[in-house]
């Protein structure tokens, strides 16, 4: 959780710099830092097994910690900053793997109640972040933001050498696509909810790159109002995952009907609905993002042997990775003024993935319609 406060931090330290240098470029760098060398390892370190080691785990951390301190060093430089984002995004393909399976291996079979409790608390994380990261920054400047985000990570390898922390598991060779093979298996997704997931992971990626610019699009926009309306989608986030029920969440429809949210949370604003009304459809698609990261996590951690748990994982932190960075990519090269028609177009998707994974949940027997 205190990883995730301090990636919002640094993730407003990005913009500032950005800012500064009057230039997107700076941002569009840092996208590709931050994932291109995710997307390259993940097969390597899952063929290799070093994401079911506590020691390459470790060696993640530490190198993250450093990465993060040297950036807060040297937080005036652009290139030099690049630099640290390059060193630190190849350990988040150790890390994060590990630690969600991690959580599992710690969670004594209490997936749903571990599941709720892991959304609930990292979006709280990340809105906290996000609130404070202003006036972090505007207080101290980019180089505290980098500082404190080292810190959290501090946090995280005081608990590395917990003795609770499991042995290092078999390093044997396996495939590099394996943990694809885990989350398109009927105990988990299956490969129509794989692909709903993936849709729904692509368009929530589009509204954070180019929401602003449809929002910005709409009758009566007021710049003053945009902050407003961007956070309702993450309190709303966090406030769905921690009013959601346990027993909702072994219920595999809440998954597709969450996008369909997301969709019209996102389609309604891009075809001119009033500025202030997104308030309401953003706060729906919040409801909507949570339920999915709560649903989401429950599906891996239940439908997935605990031996596979890291594949998988690996295999869902490449697919996110790859969300991002394409969407990043479009955000990027496609011009401000198409940002409506273009999340109209994700919404729609949207929709028909919803549709199409709620349709074949509706023939599939009851017993394949909820989680163990």
């Amino acid at each position: 959780m205190a990883s995730e406060f301090g990636d919002k931090l640094v993730q407003v330290a990005y913009a500032l710099i950005a800012v500064r240098a009057g230039s997107t470029a700076f941002l569009a760098a840092v996208l590709a830092a931050q994932t291109i060398p995710v997307l390259t390892l993940t097969p390597l370190v899952s063929s290799r097994g070093w994401i079911r080691s506590r020691t390459a785990w470790r060696a993640g951390l530490t190198g993250q910690v450093a990465a993060f301190a040297v950036a807060a060093a040297v937080a005036d430089h652009r290139i030099a900053v690049l630099a640290c984002i390059l060193v630190a995004a190849p350990c988040e393909a150790l890390t994060m793997p590990f630690s969600r399976s991690l959580l599992h291996a710690l969670s004594d079979g209490r997936q749903a109640e571990l599941a709720k409790w892991w959304s609930v608390s990292k979006a709280g994380a990340g809105a906290a972040g996000m609130v404070l990261a202003g006036a972090v920054v505007a207080l101290s400047g980019t180089a505290s933001a980098f500082a404190l985000n080292a810190l959290t990570f501090l946090l995280v390898p005081a608990v590395a050498w917990s003795p609770r922390i499991p042995q290092d598991g078999t390093t044997g060779s396996r495939s590099a696509t394996e943990g694809f093979g885990h989350l398109v298996a009927p105990a988990a997704f299956g490969a129509l909810g794989l692909l709903c997931v993936t849709v729904i992971l692509i368009t929530t990626s589009l509204e954070g790159v180019s929401g602003p610019f449809m929002l910005a699009r709409t009758p009566g926009y007021d710049a003053h109002g945009l902050g407003v309306v961007m956070a309702c989608w993450a309190v709303a986030s966090m406030i769905a995952a921690a009013v959601t029920p346990r027993r909702f969440t072994g219920i595999r429809v809440l998954l597709p009907l969450s996008g369909l949210l997301v969709a019209l949370a996102i389609g309604l604003p891009s075809l001119g609905l009033p500025f202030w009304s997104a308030t309401v459809t953003f706060a729906l698609g919040g409801i909507g993002n949570g339920v999915f990261n709560l649903l989401l996590t429950r599906v891996i951690w239940s439908g997935v042997p605990a031996a596979d748990q890291p594949h998988a994982w690996a295999a869902f932190n490449w697919i996110l990775n790859a969300s991002l960075f394409l969407s990043f990519a479009v955000g990027l090269f496609l011009h401000p003024r198409h940002a409506p028609a273009l999340l109209a177009t994700a919404a729609a998707l949207c929709l028909v993935a919803g549709g199409a994974c709620l349709s074949a949940l509706a023939r599939a027997p009851k017993a394949a319609r909820v989680l163990a």
